[in-house]
């Protein structure tokens, strides 16, 4: 068993929220006070941009190309020596309208072969690294064109750790970054940076040659950092070592043999790093630098040569500098050691004969994540439910709030069964959901479609090079294994766990998982195989589970698993899960084992037992925190043993796990996969009759990865259900041959808004919203009102028209508030209107800039805030969605938010009082 034992123990997992029962009063105080306290809370949502298989196509790409010619040059005895010179070039898959997190992919090719490599691109012992390429984001333009103050340099560029801007030597008083050729005299001097007095936290660390680089940040201060964990003063984003939850964005990245390489590089905004200050108003850069090494001129450094020892200083310095690399091109190691070359490692980037063969590529941010609050006193219409459509409302906000004839509206995160009791109990207006609710509403509601997305799942595992897999296939099966505590995740809790001792301690280790993904690290290489035996996800209630385990449920093997079937090779469902009843909103946590072995090991749990395999689950309330958790690599298996022996000791998190031992699995958006570049697996959708039954590879059987035409595979199966109201997604179609290259995690997203008892200005506003999300709201693109990657366009081309013309139809219903729901199945027809039809959004401008605010409707001020809808004063004039346009469409807006505040924990709680209680009143669950 892993020697990280982790985590907090959970008080329980309960339920965001109950179940809808008619006429309850219980239920009723619990959906006005929870609607109460919601309404109080505005929740960060994240933002969008391409990556990962997830992509719409796009209607300009913001991808840059460079190319640099970086030579290493000695002047020995005056005389040039060409070690090595090569042409590299670099591209960015994305350089405009970037926001916080956001990922974007950095690949070159030319470049020299890394040596003495390091898992860990991100740490600051990949600096240790022999010829890697350095790729940084700094603040400032690369341009003679602007002023010094705003140009790029080793000063504005960050790094996590002090150690990464450092270097000192208390051996040679010319080590290698003293003799470069290229530098100014004044970086040649044997103290580089120190600050004069020397901090008392810093005493002793002047012996030698000392080069420290300052940081510069953004509000002018200067942080000279310097050794012992930057004894001389940090910016408060650094951190005192590499390994924290969330690493910092400076990459070393690694050059393979044949000259090529690729990083995903994390975009870091003043909304996460201040200090650096990237925004819409502050020019940034990333700067991409591959290490050539030193070109040295030891006789140019001003070297003490005198008549006893004429050239002891000479050679030693030329040695130390001329140095090619201590390892080969491709050799692994794990750092730490200090025997690589310095004058070829990463440490130097900021030195100038590697910093003058820099590219760098100017960026562009959207604008802050509160600018509709920037701009607007307002009160917002609020929208609640998924994270699946957090993505696309983040780009859709800025164009109404922006728009002074338009209105604010915020998309509130919350349960998507929550949000549509909270509805039905009147406590809120609209509901973004992904399927249909279990008992009807009990007053008229539409359900109109506006995006079509889903979910996918993460998977993050290495292979016995140390590599990230690029491709991995699940089927239900293995879902279900990993969702119902199935693997015993340890030797000592196999035999703890009689019914789970013949079963693979975890995923990796599955003979199934292992057939179908060859080439994965084995147990011996180190893996933590406990993240390996479960699949992160949700406690609360969520329609992404109900589809999830609607897509188990519908395969005949996974089914019968879960039955008391054994897999080929022996598996068995955990006893706690046999039979359990499918599809489900929400997923229990049922294994009631306590480990003595796990107990004998971890404090915690000695002094208070607990069942561990729910620990090792460790499902959250709020999804957003399983992509974060994905994003960068860390378990939320609360099985770590903090401040053993004291008072407060406690359970928590595994933690960040080490690149090249990697292996975790977890639910996540697909918009949210695809802005943050999270690897998804490719999930079964048909297996061939002739396939075998015991697979030793994936013959037979298709596996189908999260991509455009996957979805459009998948959105070609919906059909209206009458009695639904919606278009679900048929999962035993996905089984047969018509849905074998679709994927199956698709989900249509509707937003759930009542047809009678709105005021004349929300439903006005709501039905704008719809009519613009299923027009301009559909146009790809990473603009203000545009659909990000991650979503398919619902578009004619797409075969959606009938979801679009019904999606107006609900618009309508909603804006004329007469309690007609109109039929999916067109076999009902419309009340006569007494208001006039909502007006058809015009195309989206070709260019970024702002629009005038005229036409449709009046203003209520000037510029700030927002305009009260026409309509809300004239019940037959509505606002004019031709209006909206896309503001600068180089530099994005983005969702108004608030700061979470005091509401939320009391929302959650009481969240889940109701769930229980809604329980306890007898609500049945779809079996």
């Amino acid at each position: 068993m892993s020697g990280k034992h982790s985590s907090t123990v959970r008080q329980g997992l309960a339920s965001s929220t109950g179940r809808r029962q008619t006429g309850s009063r219980v239920l009723a105080v619990c959906a006005a006070t929870l609607g109460a306290l919601s309404i109080a809370v505005s929740l960060t949502p994240f933002t969008a941009e391409a990556g990962g298989d997830v992509t719409s196509p796009s209607v300009a790409s913001s991808a840059a190309s460079k190319s640099v010619t970086a030579a290493r040059t000695h002047l020995l005895a005056g005389v040039d020596q060409v070690v090595d010179s090569r042409t590299v070039k670099v591209d960015v898959s994305a350089t405009t309208t970037l926001r916080d997190r956001q990922a974007v992919t950095v690949t070159w090719s030319g470049a020299h072969p890394t040596g003495g490599r390091i898992p860990d691109h991100n740490s600051a012992l990949a600096a240790q690294q022999e010829y890697p390429v350095v790729i940084m984001q700094c603040r400032g333009t690369d341009s003679t064109s602007v002023a010094a103050a705003q140009r790029v340099s080793p000063q504005t560029c960050w790094t996590q750790t002090s150690d990464e801007r450092q270097r000192g030597d208390a051996t040679s008083l010319f080590p290698p970054y003293r003799v470069d050729r290229y530098a100014a005299a004044s970086d040649r001097q044997q103290l580089v940076g120190v600050p004069s007095p020397l901090p008392k936290a810093c005493s002793g660390s002047e012996a030698g040659a000392q080069h420290w680089v300052a940081f510069n940040a953004a509000d002018g201060t200067i942080y000279p950092g310097g050794p012992r964990q930057g004894c001389a003063g940090s910016p408060p984003e650094s951190s005192t070592s590499s390994s924290t939850f969330v690493p910092g964005n400076t990459t070393y990245g690694v050059t393979d043999l044949d000259g090529t390489g690729s990083s995903r590089f994390v975009i870091n905004t003043a909304d996460s790093n201040a200090s650096l200050g990237c925004s819409d108003t502050v020019p940034c850069s990333l700067v991409v630098i591959p290490i050539m090494g030193i070109s040295c001129d030891p006789v140019g450094a001003s070297l003490p040569i005198d008549d006893q020892t004429p050239d002891i200083f000479l050679k030693d310095a030329q040695t130390r500098c001329t140095k090619t690399g201590h390892y080969a091109p491709g050799q692994v190691t794990d750092g730490g050691t200090d025997t690589e070359d310095l004058a070829v490692s990463g440490y130097l980037w900021w030195s100038e004969s590697n910093w003058r063969n820099r590219v760098s590529f100017p960026l562009t941010f959207a604008q802050p994540s509160n600018v509709c609050d920037l701009v607007s006193s307002a009160k917002p219409s609020y929208v609640y439910g998924s994270q699946a459509m957090v993505q696309a409302t983040l780009q859709w906000s800025p164009a109404f709030c922006l728009d002074r004839n338009l209105f604010k509206f915020q998309h509130v995160q919350f349960s998507e069964p929550g949000s549509r009791n909270l509805l039905d109990n009147g406590s809120i207006e609209a509901a973004l959901v992904g399927g249909p609710p279990l008992q009807d509403y009990t007053k008229p509601v539409v359900q109109a479609p506006v995006a079509v997305s889903g979910f996918a799942i993460a998977a993050v595992v290495d292979n016995h090079d140390g590599q990230q897999v690029e491709h991995v296939n699940l089927t239900p099966r293995l879902l279900a294994k990993l969702m119902t505590m199935s693997y015993p995740s340890g030797v000592g809790l196999r035999q703890d766990f009689t019914a789970l001792k013949n079963n693979p301690l975890d995923m990796v280790a599955d003979p199934e998982f292992r057939a179908l993904n060859p080439n994965m690290l084995e147990y011996t290489d180190g893996y933590e195989i406990t993240s390996a035996s479960t699949l992160f996800s949700v406690s609360s209630d969520s329609d992404v589970i109900s589809a999830l385990t609607g897509y188990v449920n519908a395969d005949p093997e996974a089914r019968a698993w879960l039955d008391g079937t054994a897999d080929p090779w022996g598996m068995v469902v955990d006893p706690a899960y046999k039979g359990i009843a499918l599809p489900t909103e929400s997923w229990p946590a049922l294994d009631s084992n306590v480990s003595k072995a796990a107990a004998a090991v971890n404090p915690c749990l000695a002094f208070s037992p607990v069942p561990y395999l729910p620990l090792v689950a460790a499902p959250v309330s709020n999804p957003a925190t399983v992509t974060l958790n994905m994003q960068f690599d860390i378990s939320n298996s609360q099985i770590v043993c903090q401040n053993q022996g004291l008072p407060n000791q406690k359970l928590t998190a595994l933690g960040r796990l080490t690149p090249g031992r990697r292996a975790l699995f977890g639910v996540v958006a697909l918009a949210d996969a695809a802005r943050y570049q999270i690897p998804t697996a490719a999930l079964l959708t048909h297996t061939d009759s002739d396939a075998p039954t015991k697979p030793t590879d994936a013959t037979g059987r298709t596996f189908v990865a999260p991509t455009t035409a996957s979805l459009k595979a998948a959105a070609d199966l919906l059909a209206p259900v009458k009695a639904d109201g919606t278009w679900p997604v048929p999962y035993a179609a996905l089984r047969g041959d018509a849905g074998k290259d679709a994927y199956p995690g698709t989900m249509l997203m509707s937003l759930n808004v009542p047809t009678a008892g709105l005021s004349t200005t929300e439903a006005a506003r709501y039905a704008t919203l719809i009519q613009f999300a299923v027009s301009q709201g559909q146009t790809p693109g990473n603009g203000n009102g545009q659909l990000p990657d991650g979503y398919l366009p619902m578009s004619a081309a797409n075969g959606l028209a009938p979801l679009v013309a019904y999606a107006k139809d609900a618009a309508s219903a909603i804006r004329a508030q007469q309690g007609y729901v109109p039929a999916v199945d067109g076999s009902t027809r419309p009340p006569k209107p007494t208001a006039t039809p909502i007006p058809t959004p015009s195309p989206l401008p070709s260019t970024g800039t702002p629009a005038s605010s005229s036409g449709g409707g009046t203003t209520s001020g000037g510029t700030g805030s927002t305009a009260t809808p026409s309509g809300s004063a004239q019940p037959t004039a509505s606002p004019s969605p031709s209006t909206i346009t896309i503001v600068s469409v180089g530099k994005t807006t983005a969702i108004s938010a608030g700061v979470l505040g005091q509401a939320l924990p009391a929302l959650l709680a009481l969240s889940v009082v109701c769930g229980l209680a809604s329980l306890a009143l007898g609500y049945r669950r779809r079996a």
